[in-house]
């Protein structure tokens, strides 16, 4: 019988650090930490008047700005982009970006994530990366109005024009809103052919209280926590006293969802409405 016990749950505002040329790094899921064979989530800090430099080699890499009390830059692809709350970027195998702090340091949470096999893939061609930010993110809200998602890398999300948010299944991620006494269905993932062990899978809080609920054991997290969910561990996570703000990722984007629950809702989403009294778009996740 899964328990809490088998949840990798850390406070990354506690965390070990490491000083870097940049700032400070603090490691809060790797293979060695928390057993997730794709997925190594870092959270760094990058001090006012320096620059982090990234290269994302032979994998996939993401930055996140998770907060900047100033103005700082992401340079990516000869651009510079601001370096704002919900900004970041995409790097595809071969890519690299530049953040630059200014006027005051900038929190990053920073995922890298292995080439997945064409398995995994199911005919995308991967890549190329991109710069994204909450202006150009399509909102979704479940069915239960409970919940709102914008997905920064996901490979069935669409933008306005039709066209794919990425062409490729190495990483979902995204900002997730918890209306106070939102919660999702008690739900458990599980792996793929493709993808056996199952997706490495993780949410990092930002804002709010939240409580994780495993077999009838439950435990309250603090801003800044992250929980690591082995696959196949049945879990439901809610807000508690207000309102909750995560960031949620999978790696890679090959999984398989139960709901356990018998809430009839889901995990049925939709995108908001373009037009005033416009219907309903539901997310198609295959």
């Amino acid at each position: 019988m899964a328990s809490i016990a088998d949840l990798w749950i850390i406070d990354s505002n506690t965390a070990k650090s490491e000083p870097v040329p940049s700032g400070v790094v603090r490691t809060l899921c790797s293979p060695e930490l928390c057993a997730s064979r794709t997925l190594t989530v870092q959270r760094r800090t990058i001090d006012a008047g320096r620059r982090l430099d990234v290269d994302a080699g032979d994998g996939y890499q993401l930055l996140y700005v998770i907060a900047t009390p100033a103005k700082g830059v992401v340079r990516y692809r000869g651009e510079a982009y601001p370096a704002e709350d919900g900004a970041g970027v995409l790097l595809a195998p071969g890519e690299s970006a530049q953040v630059e702090a200014s006027g005051a340091a900038i929190e990053l949470l920073h995922l890298v994530v292995p080439k997945p096999p064409a398995a995994v893939e199911q005919g995308l061609p991967g890549g190329p990366g991109y710069f994204f930010d909450r202006s150009i993110l399509r909102t979704l809200t479940d069915a239960s109005g409970g919940r709102v998602r914008r997905f920064c890398a996901e490979s069935s999300v669409r933008l306005r024009d039709g066209g794919r948010l990425t062409p490729t299944n190495a990483i979902q991620a995204g900002e997730m809103h918890y209306n106070e006494g939102g919660s999702s269905p008690y739900h458990v993932h599980f792996g793929t052919p493709a993808n056996p062990d199952g997706a490495a899978h993780c949410y990092m809080t930002f804002r709010g209280r939240g409580r994780v609920d495993v077999e009838g054991d439950s435990v309250e997290i603090e801003p800044g926590t992250l929980v690591y969910f082995p696959p196949g561990v049945p879990h439901r996570l809610s807000a508690v006293d207000g309102p909750l703000d995560y960031f949620e990722i999978q790696a890679w984007r090959s999984f398989k969802t139960d709901v356990l629950s018998e809430e009839p809702l889901g995990l049925r989403w939709y995108y908001e409405r373009t037009q005033p009294g416009a219907p309903l778009e539901e997310w198609n996740q295959s």
